[in-house]
């Protein structure tokens, strides 16, 4: 009894048996139809294709799995809080400063003032105005 009534009233709703009304309005309705009429070639069992032969197996995706565990269990001991300590910060501060010193270029000479003077000199005589005209 539950199975007829489920039975009609599920055909009232979609069919897979038959055509859906296509709005003929519709800019694609034609296409639509035509597909719809069209039969295409069913598929076979020898459309399956073969087993892959390049997939790993289990066991190797056990061993590559611990492998990456193995790694993952490195890294949190090497970076676990007691690998390092805050000892002898003065020294550690002292070598950062060395290592981030500038190196001393000095200050301008006579005869660097007087080269810039002179490239910017030959710039200017290079330069021209602009055209007051657009273009």
């Amino acid at each position: 009894m539950l199975i007829g009534l489920t039975a009609l009233t599920v055909s009232g709703c979609a069919s897979p048996f038959k055509a859906a009304k296509v709005d003929p309005s519709s800019p694609i309705a034609e296409a639509t139809l035509a597909a719809a009429r069209h039969k295409g070639r069913r598929p076979s069992f020898a459309d399956i294709p073969a087993v892959p032969t390049d997939v790993r197996g289990p066991a190797r995706i056990k061993a590559v799995v611990e492998a990456e565990q193995r790694a993952a269990a490195k890294l949190r001991r090497d970076a676990a809080p007691e690998t390092f300590q805050l000892t002898d910060t003065e020294g550690y501060a002292a070598r950062a400063r060395a290592a981030a010193k500038a190196p001393d270029f000095g200050a301008p000479t006579d005869a660097d003032r007087a080269e810039t003077e002179a490239f910017a000199a030959a710039a200017r005589g290079r330069a021209s105005a602009p055209s007051p005209q657009p273009k």
